[in-house]
This record gives structure tokens, sequence and C-alpha cells, in this order.
């Protein structure tokens, strides 16, 4: 089993984080961050590099990965696709309100 988190250097991404490695150690499943990147240059491989940083200091050295993807202009979408593939039982996201994403993956089950 699996559990996803939304990766984002903000408070709530960080938040999120938090909550996403509780709920990985509670419930003894892997941990899967997801993060997208603006495109696939050599700045991309540093920022890849600073999410693993972030992830290491709050989930330690073993029991996650990180996966990303480059988007198109439509980050949410590559984000919901990164999502879908990655099989997991439960995804966690950070939100500072109702933003599109939030919008999009809170409410859709209930229309």
């Amino acid at each position: 089993m699996t559990v996803a988190v939304v990766h984002a250097e903000t408070p709530e991404g960080r938040a999120a984080l938090a909550a996403a490695v509780d709920e990985a150690s509670r419930r003894q499943d892997e941990l899967l961050v997801l993060h997208v990147l603006d495109d696939d240059g050599a700045a991309a491989e540093a920022e890849v590099e600073s999410v693993r940083t972030a992830v290491r200091r709050v989930a330690g050295d073993s029991g996650w990965e990180v996966r990303t993807a480059v988007h198109d202009g439509d980050a949410v979408g590559t984000l919901v696709e990164l999502a879908t593939d990655s099989g997991a039982d439960r995804i966690v996201i950070g939100s500072r309100g109702r933003n599109a994403l939030g919008k999009f993956l809170l409410e859709r089950p209930l229309q």
C-alpha cells in the first residue's frame, strides 16, 4: 500500500508532507512524494534534489520515493496524472483554501 503526498515548498506543502509521513508510518505504508516541474533542464535536477532534501528532513532516509513530471502548461492536469499513475491508496494535499485544485479534488466526488 502507498500514501502519496503532493509536494510544494510552502507552509501548506510542508504540513501535508508531515501529515503524509505520519499516515504512512501509522499504516506501515510506503510514502510517494509527487512533484510537478516547470522544465526538465539543469534547474529541474536542482529542484528535485531540493525536494529530496525536504523529504529527508521530515521522513528520514528510507521508505519513500519522489516521482516528478514536467508539465506542459497544465500543472494541475500533470499532477492528476501523477496521482492516478501512482496507484496510491491515499493522497495528502496541503491547501490554503478552495483554489482550483482543491475545488476539483474535493468537490468532484460530491457532484
